[in-house]
């Protein structure tokens, strides 16, 4: 795995440093090899039952047939589930192990508050957010299950470093997974019968940069790939039938 890492990473600086491919292509051949690889489940969803749709942005995905999705109105976001998150022991050796407990407190807030935004700034108004659970409106119920932060220290020194050196350590880094991390599952379901008609899961590592300025920060990337989660969601309440909303690259050239 460290040696196809490194291969990828000296094949991209190449391309990127001699110019003679361009970028989208770069993009395409090697986007499914950067993508992080599939949650397992934690068990706030029954991955058994996903599976991969190419008309959705997410790993896994399940929606129940003959939902009649026009009639409902309103969402309901509830306050995100860390309990899956919190049961697991890796983040207890994390980097920032003595503040990992505040972290996902904080990222829990950040993930509610960037969906029910998502939604209220949606240009359709597909679903109108409300404050508690109402009748005839989707609750969307979100689950953390996986938050690893930027090692903040190891980004600046790949800032420091040659131009586009930053691209090749954060694909090496790949083969390690010494990447900022983020994975979620997702339940919604029927407000008035409790009764769960769509179910996601995701797991996404930071996007691979040139130069890495969100990095430089402990969850700047985590924030992105919520954040994008977040208009995914929204992007799939809005598309048309047979419409297919397409996973977000893993290479950017922008910084942030």
């Amino acid at each position: 795995m460290r040696y196809r890492s490194l291969v990828l990473a000296i094949s991209l600086i190449s391309i990127i440093l001699s110019g003679c491919a361009s970028m989208s292509s770069t993009e395409s051949s090697l986007e499914s090899q950067l993508k992080a690889a599939p949650s397992e489940g934690t068990g706030y969803v029954p991955m058994q039952q996903l599976a991969k749709r190419p008309d959705l942005p997410f790993d896994k995905a399940w929606i129940k047939q003959g939902v009649d999705w026009q009639r409902y109105k309103t969402i309901y976001i509830a306050p995100v589930n860390t309990n899956y998150l919190m049961q697991a022991n890796w983040w207890q050796q994390t980097i920032r192990a003595d503040q990992m407990q505040q972290d996902v407190q904080n990222m829990a807030i950040f993930m509610r508050t960037q969906f029910m935004t998502a939604f209220q700034n949606d240009p359709n108004h597909r679903f109108r957010v409300v404050l508690t659970p109402q009748e005839g409106s989707l609750t969307l119920e979100l689950a953390l299950t996986e938050l690893v932060p930027s090692h903040v220290l190891l980004n600046a020194i790949k800032i420091g470093g040659p131009y586009g050196s930053g691209v090749a350590a954060a694909v090496f880094e790949r083969g390690t997974e010494a990447q900022s991390t983020v994975a979620f599952e997702a339940r919604i379901k029927d407000t008035n019968n409790g009764q769960t008609i769509a179910m996601a899961a995701d797991r996404e590592f930071a996007t691979v940069r040139l130069i890495d300025l969100r990095g430089l920060t402990w969850y700047g990337n985590a924030e992105q790939i919520i954040t994008t989660w977040s208009q995914q969601f929204v992007d799939v309440a809005n598309r048309r039938p047979g419409e297919i909303v397409r996973p977000a690259s893993t290479f950017s050239l922008m910084p942030w």
